[in-house]
């Protein structure tokens, strides 16, 4: 008798293990596992918050009734957060209609509204399991979809996000797509996405801009010097930002002897000490600008932007014909008659630096005319050979 009540007292405290840590796992998705308090009461209740930077947020977040804490009365901001996690989360907050289903798991219901509302749908987060983990690049997904972008090309999601301010970097210049999202980041995310979708415009993090720019078609030029290549009059599909295509990166010989591959082009703002990407750069007096044979230290009040350039062959079956593996940059457009002194047009720039070999251009912002446009274009370089060539952006430019 006594071995059949510590067998019946085993499988209870096995049950309620269990269910204490399902109830722990999914606190938010459920009812019932609420706190039956006010938001008020409960906020009080969770330590773990107090101080946290994102405080505030969750703050709100629970006063509006989308997220809650743990039945320990801990809030866990920093506890990883699932896909399924965040969809009720998102779905939730934004008041989509639930409708109510006979079967199937917690989250089943939130993934319909999900879906009816146009903010997912199966297959945008690379496998169909909802119980994995969600990363940066899956949360910015569904929070551009939640703003109503279309056309959104791949990797595009998470530079809209950032441009809009409800993605910001996770160091400067650091945007880390395939990162872990905490409840926290969650919760801040959201907050910012119904915020944008009121109407408010939000402080935007630059430098994640740029970062997501990168990641997504390879070069930052639009985000780091808008001015000139993104201007408000280019408005159309054939300049600007739109100008500039993936395609476009890979060209060569027409046989495919030779093929050559730009990996990426970065807009480094000079005169911005805090750009992430000044540490591409050797120390300011090992980089000169050149005309010719006459060189130029970099100033301090020089007002210009720098512009790297990262290329390579994929294919050269002529080394001799093509001996240097990357490519020339130039920039066409600009008026006037080269300077051996002022910055009025596009120059070469040297590092002296042997530890840091770079290749590029420095470009003025100000202080210079153009011919009513710019062209950047890329070519091989040939020893006596047909050089290729590929325009990469074209962007008007009146000045």
């Amino acid at each position: 008798m006594k071995k059949i009540s510590i067998s019946v007292l085993t499988v209870l405290s096995l049950f309620v293990g269990s269910f204490y840590l399902n109830t722990v796992e999914a606190a938010q998705e459920s009812k019932a596992d609420k706190i039956a308090e006010s938001p008020e009461t409960k906020m009080s209740h969770f330590t773990d918050i107090q101080g946290h930077w994102a405080q505030t947020a969750i703050q709100d977040a629970i006063q509006r009734g989308y997220v809650d804490g743990y039945p320990d009365k801990r809030f866990l901001p920093n506890k990883q957060v699932t896909r399924a996690e965040f969809m009720k989360m998102a779905v939730s907050a934004m008041d989509i209609e639930v409708a109510s289903l006979s079967s199937g798991s917690w989250y089943a219901p939130y993934v319909a509204a999900a879906e009816s509302a146009g903010i997912y749908k199966a297959g945008d987060f690379g496998n169909s399991n909802l119980t994995e983990r969600m990363t940066r690049e899956e949360m910015a997904k569904l929070a551009v979809k939640a703003l109503g972008y279309k056309n959104v090309e791949d990797k595009q999601w998470m530079y809209l996000a950032s441009k809009d301010g409800i993605i910001s970097g996770t160091a400067p210049g650091v945007i880390s797509p395939t990162g872990t999202t905490t409840r926290a980041q969650a919760i801040a995310v959201i907050e910012r996405l119904l915020q944008v979708k009121s109407g408010k415009e939000l402080p935007v993090d630059k430098y994640a801009v740029a970062a997501a720019e990168v990641y997504w078609h390879k070069t930052n030029i639009f985000s780091v010097a808008p001015e000139i290549f993104n201007g408000p009059d280019n408005n159309n599909k054939n300049v600007g930002i739109d100008s500039w295509k993936l395609s476009k990166l890979q060209f060569g010989a027409p046989d495919g002897s030779v093929v050559a591959q730009v990996d990426e082009l970065i807009a480094i703002d000079w005169n911005d000490p805090k750009d992430p990407n000044r540490n591409l750069l050797p120390s300011k007096e090992k980089l000169v600008w050149v005309f010719g044979a006459k060189e130029n230290v970099f100033s301090s009040d020089l007002q210009a932007y720098v512009i790297l350039l990262k290329s390579h062959y994929v294919v050269n079956k002529k080394p001799k014909l093509y001996p240097f593996d990357r490519l020339s940059l130039s920039i066409t457009g600009y008026n006037g008659k080269p300077n051996f002194t002022e910055l009025n047009m596009a120059y070469p720039i040297e590092s002296k630096d042997h530890r840091k070999q770079i290749y590029g251009l420095v470009i003025p912002k100000s202080g210079f005319s153009t011919a009513g446009s710019l062209n950047l274009l890329v070519s091989t370089i040939s020893a006596g050979a047909p050089l290729y060539q590929s325009t990469l952006s074209s962007s008007i430019l009146i000045r």
